[in-house]
């Protein structure tokens, strides 16, 4: 097997995480190319590579363990699997054998660019530092087709403003999914879809990618291109307006169906309305095709 799982001793008092590897590392990369301004090959040959994946979504993190170990067995990766300490609920990753991690904290963004060779951010809650992404290679994975529908619930934008969906890896910079492009696949929404199938379409899409492209990153083997516009950005803010439901809307039937469809997410409590005595009511589509 190709990769092994890294131990790690967190010293109370010091806010530390100390590296205790299981093979000997060096890290050391060779033939690399220098970045150009738009498109972008990065080379280069590592013997050993020590790797963090900061994950707050257990079906990606176990895909990517499963991608791990069908590498080459002369790559040697070392994997330190982490999630956020935004996640609230996150017996799924432990179980996967991942540990809590705070990119906030200025001593562990220390510890990062010092011990990792390279840093994956697979649906992070956390949004990563300007110093971290400016101090060690950092890629994310996005459930999004950047440029379009940057931020948070790419998918149920979509379905409202028709821009694209689908799967993007990219380099991190500063800003919010945003950054060279190293590879996406697009989805499609079906008319009778809600946020949550075109959600699992992506992560589809997101494993399919996973597999072609994260041997050439380990290798540092890739082509990136800069993303065609700086394309829209969504906050929480702007979901949770959507959520808020105007009763007096005045809209096609269309606009207010793709509305429900957007906020609807399985079980999730998301679209609402008030009626007239300030009672409040949640509201979801089930859409069943004939």
């Amino acid at each position: 097997m190709g990769f092994t799982f890294s131990r790690a001793l967190r010293l109370s008092g010091r806010r530390c995480y100390i590296f205790d590897a299981l093979c000997n590392l060096t890290g050391i990369w060779i033939n690399s190319v220098k970045l150009t301004e738009d498109n972008q090959q990065v080379s280069g040959q590592a013997s050993a590579i020590k790797l963090l994946v900061v994950s707050d979504n257990p079906p990606l993190s176990a895909a990517l363990i499963e991608c791990l170990e069908t590498l080459d067995k002369r790559l040697t990766v070392t994997l330190d699997l982490r999630y956020t300490s935004y996640n609230k609920a996150p017996q799924n990753m432990v179980e996967l054998g991942a540990r809590e991690i705070n990119v906030k904290d200025d001593t562990v963004v220390d510890f990062i660019i010092s011990h990792y060779d390279l840093v994956l951010s697979v649906h992070c809650k956390q949004l990563f530092p300007k110093r971290l992404v400016e101090g060690v290679r950092c890629i994310n994975f996005h459930p999004g087709f950047n440029p379009f529908n940057r931020g948070w619930y790419p998918q149920a934008f979509s379905i409202l403003n028709g821009l694209p969906v689908g799967a993007t890896i990219h380099v991190m910079d500063k800003e919010i999914d945003h950054g060279h492009i190293i590879a996406q696949k697009p989805v499609t929404i079906g008319a009778g879809e809600t946020s949550l199938e075109v959600y699992n379409n992506v992560i589809e899409a997101e494993k399919e990618l996973m597999r072609e492209y994260l041997p050439r990153i380990l290798q540092g083997r890739y082509e990136v291109f800069k993303p065609l516009s700086e394309g829209n950005y969504n906050g929480i803010k702007d979901y949770n307006e959507l959520c808020e439901l105007n009763l007096d809307e005045v809209g096609s039937l269309r606009d207010h169906i793709n509305l429900l469809r957007a906020t609807s997410h399985g079980n999730f409590k998301n679209a609402y309305f008030h009626d007239e005595l300030g009672e409040k009511y949640f509201i979801r589509v089930v859409l069943d095709k004939a």
